[in-house]
């Protein structure tokens, strides 16, 4: 799989195909059977996501290629990520301020990058929209770091690292700056993406846990019921 591919690909559910059938599910809210029908399409295109990843990009680009479009495809996917859902960047409410400020400062930074294509023509405003996006890099960083104070994520430790990477090589490479937003946008979502994977495997353990000691409360439970009765 390309590189470009494997970005780009990640992020063409959410970005392109889930905002656009959202829309028109709600345009189609009164016909049931059309609504039950687009969000089990949407359903399917995920799915399909997930087991063969960067499919849905495949085949957005065998349509292009079909539709004779002319299309700079890192300057459109920025733009649509001003308007596409982010639900993909938010974690869980009532986890505490730590999370929330992380999924506030990640959504903060798509937004600001998907202003790139509209203000990189003119050079004064895009100078300001870079320092913007260094701001933001910065308060990513640092919520990213307030939350592993609180809550270790081994797991993470490594595509932090790797985001990191990428933040130092994006700053080297302003002359290909779509790419590079891109590129940031990949990694913001995988840092969400790990702290839900982390979340998520907390939470199955201890479900396991709060099962397992109330096996053994009901096992204590009948054994101290038969003693009673054989007395």
């Amino acid at each position: 799989m390309a590189e470009e591919g494997g970005y780009l690909g990640a992020m063409t559910y959410q970005c392109l195909f889930k905002g656009a059938i959202e829309r028109v599910m709600q345009s189609h809210k009164a016909d049931e059977v059309a609504y039950h029908a687009l969000n089990r399409l949407s359903a399917n295109l995920q799915q399909a996501d997930v087991v063969s990843p960067s499919f849905l990009f495949d085949f957005m680009k065998i349509l292009l290629d079909r539709s004779k479009l002319n299309i700079n495809l890192q300057e459109a996917f920025l733009r649509m990520q001003a308007k596409a859902p982010t639900d993909d960047l938010e974690l869980p409410p009532g986890l505490g301020p730590e999370f929330q400020e992380l999924s506030a400062r990640a959504i903060a930074l798509r937004r600001v990058l998907s202003r790139v294509p509209e203000e990189m023509s003119d050079r004064r405003t895009f100078l300001e929209t870079i320092k913007e996006i260094a701001s933001s890099i910065k308060r990513l960083l640092d919520a990213t770091n307030a939350l592993m104070r609180v809550v270790p994520v081994p797991a993470q430790s490594c595509k932090f690292f790797f985001f990191l990477f990428n933040v130092k090589r994006i700053s080297l490479i302003l002359y290909n700056v779509s790419v590079s937003a891109n590129q940031l946008i990949f990694q913001t979502t995988l840092i969400i993406k790990t702290i839900r994977e982390k979340l998520a495997k907390v939470s199955m353990k201890n479900c396991i846990t709060f099962k397992q000691k109330k096996k053994m409360c009901t096992t204590y439970d009948k054994v101290y019921c038969d003693i009673n009765l054989n007395f």
